[in-house]
């Protein structure tokens, strides 16, 4: 009895990572597939997942507990990311999309909390406490993610192109910095105006305003990294 129940845990634990595997796996015949399948596992934040659906992007990867908050605000606009096909051509084992790439705008997020964490600072130090660098960044952070998931976030819809691929009949999506920027709504960006300083460059906007369509990024030379 006994034999036999350790080896239906074992069988049991055998099928369920099987399944793992299974699911790890890139099973999109279409470039449709790749891009559909792709899409719902960054909104599902399965990282790995999503990425067996992305050929030849090395530069994802989160460090074994991430001290930095980035995990939080990636999550958080990947919970966002919608990509509407608009176009896809392809010629034997290769392809190209034309896409509608929809996600919160961290641009506008980060001026936001950058905003609202100095306020909160100064009240903070006229009020006679300390706050550590350490303090301000968690606080950037747990501002950023808390603005990235209000109904009212500031979206942004950017056309974006991207080429594909076909191997072992499997397509896969060929991302670069520039499309990757703008499905991680811009955070490269974003990024680049917390270590300038500079957030100039993004105008106030009231809740009235439509979203904004950019066709053209700028491509910052830098990415965020990540391995879930």
């Amino acid at each position: 009895m006994k034999f036999n129940a350790k080896f239906r845990t074992a069988a049991l634990a055998l099928t369920a990572a099987l399944m793992l595997l299974l699911c790890a796996c890139n099973d999109a015949e279409t470039p449709e597939q790749a891009i559909k399948r792709f899409n719902k596992r960054m909104n599902d934040c399965s990282y790995k997942a999503a990425f067996n659906y992305v050929k030849d992007y090395d530069g994802l990867s989160f460090d074994n507990g991430d001290s930095s908050g980035t995990r939080k605000i990636v999550d958080a606009v990947s919970k966002t990311l919608e990509i509407e096909i608009v176009d896809i051509q392809t010629s034997g084992a290769n392809g190209a999309a034309v896409l509608n790439v929809t996600t919160v705008d961290l641009r506008e997020i980060y001026s936001r909390a950058a905003s609202t964490v100095t306020n909160n600072y100064v009240d903070t130090v006229l009020g006679g406490a300390r706050i550590t660098a350490e303090e301000m960044r968690e606080a950037l952070v747990k501002e950023i993610v808390r603005e990235s998931e209000m109904s009212e976030a500031k979206h942004v819809t950017t056309e974006c192109k991207v080429n594909m691929t076909r191997e072992k009949d499997k397509w896969y999506i060929i991302l670069d910095t520039t499309s990757f920027n703008i499905m991680m709504g811009y955070i490269n960006d974003a990024n680049s105006m917390v270590e300038s300083g500079d957030f100039t460059n993004v105008a106030p906007v009231s809740d009235s305003d439509a979203p904004a369509v950019s066709s053209e990024p700028e491509d910052s030379g830098s990415s965020v990294t990540f391995n879930d």
